[in-house]
């Protein structure tokens, strides 16, 4: 695995910002590191994920009690499909298990908008992967706002959170060099330097591959008519099937029309 040090050190490189040999000073490691956690916040549910869906995961505050229930099982509130932003107005301490066949890029999340979650923890099953490096995690802490990122490399569902330099990089080390031109890009106007060409093709050609691998779907609002192999791969859990019509297309269960 990378360190993310030596990501800030290969940026300033890039366009020789700093010296071969020469260590960066305390302002610079600040700057630097503060540029690709921005970087890395404009690449999640875009180039690498999809945009997330509320997942309610009860009926706290709702006008309707009954709206959750109408649409879905018990089991089924705790069993979402991926690209999930769990919300935590259950009325009850819950476990949630993630699909046991996620895809490497999906995305999931958990929200406090309430404050509840110390009296109505959840509990997240990685269901037969990891998550955070465990198999389940609690989260109890009101007011909780935290997403994950599922790496098919690791098997782990890895928090999305700020990296500090000591930190590893959070995406696999074949895209390195594409965080390190990106993060050049940033610092070299600061410096009054010029990308070089041979930069920009790399950059290029890494971040198709990187695009690629973590492709996702856009929403759509299709009939019955067409054939689900029309459908995203990353939208079809493997487990589920589903009509297309637009209640069922953004459950992910199929149930009869």
């Amino acid at each position: 695995m990378t360190l993310v040090s030596s990501i800030l050190v290969d940026g300033y490189r890039e366009t020789n910002m700093v010296a071969l040999g020469r260590a960066l000073n305390t302002n610079q490691v600040t700057e630097a590191l503060r540029l690709l956690n921005q970087i890395f916040s404009s690449i999640y549910g875009f180039d690498a994920g999809e945009a997330l869906g509320d997942w309610p995961l009860g009926n706290f505050g709702r006008e309707n009690p009954q709206y959750t229930q109408e649409y879905f099982t018990e089991q089924q509130i705790d069993r979402p499909n991926i690209n999930k932003r769990l919300i935590a107005v259950n009325e009850q301490p819950r476990t949630v298990y993630f699909t046991p066949f996620p895809q490497d890029g999906s995305r999931m999340a958990i929200i406090d908008p309430y404050s509840r979650l110390s009296a109505f923890p959840v509990t997240i099953n990685a269901n037969g992967r990891t998550i955070e490096g465990t198999e389940q995690i609690l989260i109890d802490t009101d007011g909780t706002s935290r997403q994950w990122f599922y790496r098919a490399d690791t098997g782990n569902w890895t928090r999305i959170s700020d990296v500090a330099d000591t930190d590893e990089m959070p995406f696999p080390p074949e895209y390195d060099i594409m965080f390190i031109i990106l993060l050049a890009l940033r610092l070299s106007p600061r410096y009054g330097r010029t990308m070089p060409a041979e930069s920009a093709t790399v950059l290029q050609q890494k971040r198709q591959e990187f695009v690629a691998r973590y492709l996702q779907s856009q929403p759509l609002e299709i009939d019955d008519s067409i054939s689900w192999p029309f459908l995203s791969q990353q939208s079809y859990d493997t487990q589920r099937q589903f009509t297309t019509t637009q209640r069922d297309f953004n459950s992910g269960f199929w149930r009869p029309v």
